[in-house]
């Protein structure tokens, strides 16, 4: 029997494949325009399930590396693959052009995700705060036109009405991270001029029908402005039908997942969020012990 000779880097190759998260850049187009992807796949052959990452910041801010960090980690510790969107932001690109890009990385990983060792039949959609209220618009859209199938969404902390005046809104609109001006600001510059705010590819919270959505586990914080619209739409969602897991974090603010070195909470919540992603894509039903 002829022996398979180790070389040292045929060794250090497989050591890596073993042990490193793969991340690679890719760009497709969206309407005319290139749109930047960021894939994280684990170590392993795969197919991997998915998770689309929408990042936050308020549709102006935030990018693929302000967010790398969760990436990294719901990849690793979910054994998933995650594709991260760099949608176009505001003020060069307003609404709907986020969603169409959200859309279009959406559609362009069931299309072709077989290639990269992606399995197009387990995807869930992610995102924090403005890329919260993404993910739940495309978990919408795509009930809406009945593909692609979303197995799961996974909202942190989400902005999911622009029109909100509710307890929240008025509590923590100062002093607490992110302010009621600072949010008005991204809405503002978001939003064009003559478009109403109560438009559900802006307010998902206004929406008529939330029937038929994916399973939900809502993260949210008790001292954010947009602690009540992840609260509505909770509710709103166990009322049409739809198995939701709400979790809120005392004492924490908004966006506080994304400092897990300053809170234990923190950290908690992302392994919280890794195991419940991976017992959705793993056929399991939502529970708080997940």
């Amino acid at each position: 029997m002829t022996k398979t000779l180790l070389t040292v880097e045929s060794a250090r190759t497989a050591l890596r494949e073993l042990l490193v998260t793969n991340v690679r850049e890719l760009s497709i187009e969206s309407h005319g325009r290139p749109l930047p992807l960021r894939l994280y796949t684990p170590p392993g052959q795969g197919p991997f399930a998915v998770l689309m990452f929408f990042h936050g910041g308020g549709w102006v801010t935030g990018d693929l590396d302000t967010h790398d960090g969760f990436c990294r980690l719901m990849c690793e510790w979910a054994s998933c693959a995650v594709v991260a969107v760099d949608y176009a932001r505001p003020p060069e690109h307003v609404f709907p052009a986020a969603v169409q890009d959200c859309c279009a990385a959406t559609d362009w990983v069931v299309e072709r995700g077989q290639s990269l060792r992606l399995d197009p039949s387990r995807i869930a959609v992610a995102g924090g705060g403005s890329g919260g209220g993404l993910a739940a618009i495309i978990c919408q859209w795509a009930s809406d036109q009945g593909k692609p199938q979303i197995m799961f969404q996974l909202l942190l902390y989400p902005l999911l009405d622009c029109l909100a005046q509710n307890p929240s809104h008025k509590e923590f609109a100062e002093g607490f991270g992110l302010t009621a001006e600072m949010l008005e600001w991204y809405i503002k510059h978001y939003v064009p001029s003559g478009t109403s705010r109560a438009d559900p590819g802006l307010s998902p919270l206004r929406s008529k029908c939330l029937h038929g959505l994916p399973p939900a586990l809502i993260i949210t914080s008790e001292f954010d402005v947009l602690r009540d619209d992840g609260r509505a739409y909770a509710i709103q969602l166990k009322e049409a039908g739809v198995s939701v897991l709400h979790k809120e974090y005392p004492g924490m603010l908004h966006g506080f997942i994304n400092y897990p070195a300053a809170h234990d909470d923190g950290k908690q919540a992302l392994l919280f969020c890794a195991q419940t992603l991976q017992a959705q894509f793993r056929g399991e039903e939502l529970t708080a012990g997940a």
